[in-house]
């Protein structure tokens, strides 16, 4: 076994650890953006603003519920455990990543005290802690000096650029990934603000609206990202590979939630002619050879695109298929309650974070070079 000195002796580590933090620090803004919708109707909280804790438990408490609220904070408790590693040795980094995630547990069920459409419970507060918990304990696994840490290092190093940028647009793209998990959502129908904001509603359902509605999301969508990624790789790698395995993890995700909805049969109920349209002109488009343009143009692309995605989606007629509360989707899917404002929280600000990236990364690119 080696020892502390030893484990932390890697070149990535101290960037590893700050990376770690940010991206917890990201992961909590997300998380309180979700415990707190819908953000209005505040009020006076009642007398005994921790009463929740020491309440008596719900009557009824499924493992799924549970479960789903565990799954929540396991990467809060890793990011945090894994982050804190810089101040202390492996057994405190845990134990502080896992009280502090349980701190913001606590602090979000006692803000929602102040929402009457939230409702504050110690169960869950004993289910996020013990999902932190877990997911503390998982982090010392990862850490640059063991092997699972080493290896992705070497993965990331060989097909990726360097650069603390780069790996914020990694886990942007990550994101979009699992935002695919948004149950009410079309396929790469990411920043769908209308709900939230009660925005307008500019157009009237027609099928044909419709129709071009959904191909316009999921090909601006799937371009942006194509390109976006596009701009991180290396020269020498795969792009199409790459990207073809973010786009296939994300469809694979989609299938997953709309067969939890449905049943397993209902796994391609996504399909519609619209979606096919757009992904099918997408992919045309991508390997065409734009992929091929030079990186500041792929770059400005990929900003357009999305922002196209954004306005295309908050215009679209409402599809009368994602308009129901997920609650009246049927019983098979009450586990996913909990854990769907976190994946509405993903979606919707997922074109927030990548234009302001994109928009961070064109301006690195302008600054002026010296000259030789």
């Amino acid at each position: 076994m080696a020892s502390d000195s030893q484990t932390d002796s890697t070149p990535q580590t101290p960037h590893v650890y700050k990376l770690a933090l940010a991206l917890a620090l990201a992961y909590l803004l997300t998380v309180a953006y979700a415990s707190l919708q819908p953000l209005r109707g505040w009020r006076l909280p009642p007398e005994h603003l921790y009463g929740f804790l020491t309440a008596a438990w719900p009557r009824y408490i499924t493992l799924e519920d549970v479960l789903a609220n565990a799954i929540a904070y396991m990467p809060l408790g890793f990011m945090l455990a894994l982050g804190l590693r810089q101040y202390f040795r492996p057994v405190f980094s845990v134990i502080a990543g896992a009280l502090t995630a349980s701190a913001v547990s606590i602090g979000m069920e006692s803000i929602q005290m102040f929402l009457p459409a939230r409702i504050p419970s110690n169960v869950d507060v004993i289910a996020n802690g013990t999902g932190a918990l877990i997911g503390a304990l998982a982090a010392p696994l990862f850490l640059p000096s063991q092997i699972i840490g080493a290896r992705l290092i070497a993965w990331r190093d060989q097909v990726f650029q360097a650069g603390a940028l780069t790996e914020t647009g990694l886990l942007i793209a990550a994101l979009w990934v699992v935002a695919q998990l948004d149950p009410l959502n079309q396929i790469f129908g990411t920043g769908n603000l209308r709900a939230t904001f009660d925005l307008p509603v500019y157009f009237f359902h027609t099928p044909g609206l419709l129709l071009s509605a959904e191909a316009a999301v999921v090909f601006f969508n799937l371009l942006g990202l194509g390109l976006m990624l596009s701009t991180l790789l290396r020269q020498n790698a795969h792009r199409g590979i790459v990207i073809a395995g973010f786009i296939m993890a994300a469809v694979a995700l989609k299938m997953v939630i709309t067969a939890a909805l449905a049943n397993p049969q209902g796994a391609f109920a996504w399909m519609t002619p619209g979606v096919m349209i757009g992904f099918s002109m997408g992919v045309m488009v991508l390997l065409a050879g734009v992929l091929s343009f030079g990186h500041r143009v792929r770059l400005w692309l990929s900003l357009l695109c999305i922002v196209l995605a954004l306005a295309a989606i908050n215009l679209a007629p409402d599809n009368p298929y994602f308009s129901m509360p997920l609650r009246l989707a049927g019983g098979r899917v009450s586990h996913l309650l909990s854990f769907s404002a976190i994946l509405r929280a993903f979606s919707e600000l997922w074109p927030l974070l990548a234009i302001a990236y994109l928009i961070t990364l064109s301006r690195r690119d302008r600054e002026p070079q010296t000259p030789p």
